[in-house]
């Protein structure tokens, strides 16, 4: 058997394995972090109270603009520099431990539902800073993601999001280009190679509106710093992002 068959082999019981597993053990039913039985008053944090206490929540002084952590003063050392195109990031988690695995059972997996439990903790955080806006948009996937994966990670968060704050949730923006593989480039280049990625898709919806920008994780930013441009262009009074780690 050849290599290139037998890896396909190999992909498919993966695949048939994980489906197994999520049918014998529904989103809800089982703590995501240490596999333990889920009594009914936990289902919706899917995380026993042990696996809870080890999230990764963010602490310590941070950024008042990108939520990076910081030592003294009130930006990090980029945003001195250089401001973002977005008002404010906010984030409940570090992108380390339990919160890492609720993204990449998301996006690697292909577990559709952990983006109901994602949406949750990011709603529970989200209201108790007492931020408030007047739309929901997320950052769009690029068609080769869509392809891959069969649905929008992101915009599963926006809409289950929505669904918790009552916030209404638009399609206000679209992917127009897809640059090249971010990972191995710099901060700065990361922002030039987003440039002219996304266009307003729904100019009515965004022009004075104070908009959420919703996306997983932030890393550096240049994304939702894009995404913020082309919002502010088509009249956006305000972009606020959130996303579940940082």
């Amino acid at each position: 058997m050849g290599d290139g068959k037998k890896s396909k082999i190999v992909e498919f019981l993966k695949k048939s394995c994980l489906n197994f597993l999520d049918a014998m053990f529904p989103a809800g039913y089982t703590c995501l972090g240490c596999g333990k039985e889920l009594p009914s008053r936990l289902h919706a944090r899917a995380l026993c109270d042990e696996c809870t206490e080890s999230l990764p929540f963010k602490t310590g002084k941070l950024c008042s603009v990108c939520g990076a952590g910081i030592y003294v003063g009130t930006l990090c050392r980029h945003c001195s520099y250089s401001l973002p195109e977005y008002d404010k990031a906010f984030a409940p988690f570090f992108y380390e431990g339990l919160a890492r695995k609720f993204v990449l059972d998301l996006k690697s997996r292909g577990r559709e539902y952990i983006a109901g439990y994602m949406a949750e903790y990011m709603y529970l955080y989200y209201s108790s800073l007492g931020a408030e806006a007047d739309v929901i948009t997320a950052v769009p996937s690029t068609g080769k993601t869509l392809k891959r994966r069969g649905f929008d990670h992101t915009a599963l968060i926006a809409a289950a999001f929505s669904e918790r704050s009552g916030i209404p949730y638009a399609v206000l923006l679209e992917r127009v280009a897809h640059r090249k593989d971010q990972t191995e480039l710099n901060y700065y280049d990361r922002f030039a190679a987003v440039r002219g990625s996304f266009e307003i898709a729904d100019l009515a919806r965004a022009a004075n509106k104070t908009i959420l920008l919703i996306d997983d994780v932030l890393t550096t930013g240049a994304t939702a710093s894009e995404c913020a441009a082309v919002l502010k262009a088509a009249g956006a009074k305000r972009v606020n992002v959130l996303t579940f780690a940082r």
